[in-house]
């Protein structure tokens, strides 16, 4: 009796509860109101900056001018795909063409 004198049913109900307690992460803030007016979320319905189809005459003349390319086609499928958005094997096939030309 001594041992549950110590610790009452009160202070065990207690310890429960945080675990059984929402987190405050999983509910959003309430929204401030200003002017009767909630405030407008940006919505994500803009377009991405870069176009669909890369202009590839702008690309073969900042191609030419840049410092360093790659000396392996691989390496420079793998620059055009990633750095420069191009996935059409025709495009880059004639661009690297361009460029071994007019080194």
């Amino acid at each position: 009796s001594g041992i549950n004198a110590e610790y009452g049913e009160e202070e065990s109900e207690e310890e429960a509860t945080p675990v059984t307690k929402k987190r405050k992460t999983e509910a959003p803030a309430p929204v401030p109101v200003k002017n009767g007016k909630p405030p407008q979320t940006p919505k994500q319905t803009k377009k991405p900056q870069t176009p669909a189809k890369p202009n590839l005459n702008e690309l073969k003349k900042k191609l030419l001018a840049s410092p360093s390319l790659p000396k392996k086609y691989e390496k420079f499928v793998n620059l055009m795909k990633n750095a420069h958005k191009v996935s059409d094997e025709k495009e880059i096939k004639t661009t690297w063409e361009f460029l071994q030309k007019n080194k």
